[in-house]
């Protein structure tokens, strides 16, 4: 059994176990942008399924950009939707801290929308450059690109992760000057923001890092931690 049998039984065996509960407090709700995004993460994986088996198993090389492509928008506006909620949570935190400036509010959202456009344009400009072949008889879609540009995409995470540290490390060290207001507030908001952004920092560090040094030394379009860059974002 090889591994893509071992991710589809995965798959169905988590879709059936937990059916009745999506069925209960997901199908039932009222439509919002919650149920939109957990719908679509949850079942844009049969489509995603779909196009690995035509870029793994399909031996027409002329199919594999368009395929690489729409593998790249469900991937991509999957990933800026389903993050969009957790990001959007932590931005609140660092503007009520900042008490909701105005300045404070159109940064953040102008970095994470270029964010998002760069990502998604840049997949398909680096598109432009790769080679797409197979190899008989095992088939599907390899590949050979130069001048890889994916690991910006990892530097404007890593300025926006900066610029949100800067932003609850100030104010932080600004209260902690003051007796008056060592309290648990402070402490939750404050320091557990800065010690979390620390650790975002140190992630987008490296894989900035690891991106820039596989670039540099290895002739292939540039490493992606999908699952490490899932998890942090």
């Amino acid at each position: 059994m090889d591994a893509l049998n071992h991710v589809v039984i995965e798959k169905v065996y988590e879709w059936m176990i937990t059916l009745d509960m999506e069925m209960q407090l997901i199908w039932r709700w009222e439509w919002n942008f919650t149920k939109a995004v957990y719908l679509l993460n949850r079942y844009s994986v049969v489509a995603d399924f779909i196009l690995h088996c035509l870029r793994s198993y399909g031996e027409h090389v002329p199919a594999c950009k368009p395929l690489f492509q729409a593998t790249a928008v469900i991937y991509i506006i999957g990933l800026f939707l389903s993050e969009c909620k957790s990001i959007y949570t932590l931005a609140v935190r660092v503007c009520a801290v900042w008490k909701m400036n105005r300045m404070v509010i159109a940064s953040l959202a102008s970095v994470y929308i270029i964010g998002f456009i760069w990502t998604f344009t840049s997949f398909f400009i680096m598109l432009h450059s790769v080679e797409f072949f197979t190899l008989s008889p095992f088939g599907g879609c390899l590949s050979r690109v130069e001048g890889s540009i994916l690991w910006i995409n990892y530097l404007i995470l890593l300025i926006y992760d900066v610029a949100m540290l800067v932003l609850i490390a100030y104010p932080t060290i600004q209260g902690y000057r003051s007796i008056h207001e060592h309290t648990d507030l402070v402490k939750r908001v404050y320091v557990e923001g800065v010690l979390f952004y620390v650790y975002l920092l140190v992630v987008d560090i490296v894989c900035v890092t690891l991106q820039l040094t596989l670039h540099r030394n290895i002739d292939y379009p540039a490493w992606q931690p999908d699952d490490v860059f899932l998890f942090v974002v």
